[in-house]
């Protein structure tokens, strides 16, 4: 019996995934790591520096900002990106 309970833990072990994953931040979690923590605490501030326009046109002008402006956090930057363009919709 013993040998068939650590077979099958060993079945167990094998097949579970090495290391979870964690789960990708919320727009708003990468604005708040990326951009709130220092430079840009008041977001509406940020809000209201976008210029009005379609979702097209405000993507592209905060995306070229972007480009432009220093982020500690580079990977959270498409999901900054969306949550701006979700946030600046007037």
């Amino acid at each position: 019996m013993t040998m068939r309970l650590i077979a099958f833990l060993a079945l167990l072990a094998s097949i579970a995934p090495a290391a979870a994953q964690p789960p990708s931040p919320t727009g708003a979690e990468a604005y708040e790591r990326g951009c709130g923590g220092g430079c840009h605490r008041s977001e509406a501030r940020v809000i209201r520096a976008i210029p009005r326009g379609s979702d097209e046109e405000r993507r592209a002008w905060i995306a070229a900002f972007m480009d432009r402006h220093p982020c500690h956090c580079d990977d959270a930057k498409p999901a900054i990106l969306d949550y701006l363009v979700e946030r600046s919709r007037r």
